[in-house]
């Protein structure tokens, strides 16, 4: 199979040349466009994350169609990598989580997570955690059905203490929150049992702090307390 080499992309320092160049890209509907928008965004976003939240000082918001571009491109197996690594960029802005809930970012990060390897699912549950405290956002992972069980599923699999702080991340906002005024069912005791698996493994700082509060959020729904019934406590750094 013949692989088309890509030229390296000119890199953008002003984001709304940026996003005029990947939004044209983007809606050819050519994959090596597709591909090209990616490594030119993943280039120019990446290296220094702070353009994506400020542009040198200018707040500039992604267009709708890029966001939609690169979201979509996290079911691309080919350009996943890079997908996963833009959108984390771009969501440091605050701004840009907004655009990324309009376009259906939490269920596709949902979705696909267990498709993705293992870095591009840490990064993407990365930006799940951000998306998550924009108040629609936040909502939107609470009915998802597959939240809870990705979630879990996700700590199950991961090594790296990252993506169990922001599984876990998810989890306490779930459940910690409250869905058009009715609270969130009770959850399976297996979310308590997976937090505490997490817990006693490789976990950082954070997750551990976010998963000893989780466990208290857990208690609150009816559950017994897990670390009682294990014998364990939940280590705090």
């Amino acid at each position: 199979m013949q692989i088309t080499k890509i030229a390296p992309p000119v890199l953008y320092t002003n984001l709304e040349e940026l996003f005029h160049v990947a939004e044209l890209q983007l809606t050819t509907c050519s994959d090596l466009d597709k591909v090209k928008a990616m490594y030119l965004l993943e280039h120019s976003l990446v290296p220094n994350p702070v353009a994506a939240v400020d542009g040198g000082g200018n707040s500039v918001t992604c267009p709708e169609t890029v966001m939609r571009g690169v979201v979509g491109c996290l079911k691309d197996k080919r350009v996943a990598k890079s997908a996963s690594k833009v959108l984390l960029a771009l969501c440091l802005s605050e701004n840009n989580r907004h655009v990324a809930v309009e376009v259906g970012a939490v269920g596709v990060v949902v979705d696909i997570l267990s498709d993705l390897d293992v870095a591009a699912a840490e990064r993407s549950l990365a930006a799940l955690e951000l998306l998550c405290t924009v108040a629609e956002g936040a909502a939107e992972v609470r009915t998802h059905a597959l939240a809870v069980p990705m979630m879990v599923e996700v700590m199950g699999r991961m090594d790296g203490s990252r993506g169990k702080e922001y599984a876990i991340s998810v989890l306490a906002v779930i459940y910690g929150g409250e869905c058009d005024g009715v609270p969130v069912a009770a959850p399976p005791e297996e979310v308590a049992r997976a937090v505490m698996l997490a817990l006693q493994g490789e976990c950082s700082t954070r997750g551990r702090r976010k998963g000893a509060q989780l466990l208290k959020i857990l208690q609150n729904h009816g559950l017994p307390d897990p670390t009682r019934e294990e014998g364990v406590e939940p280590r705090v750094d």
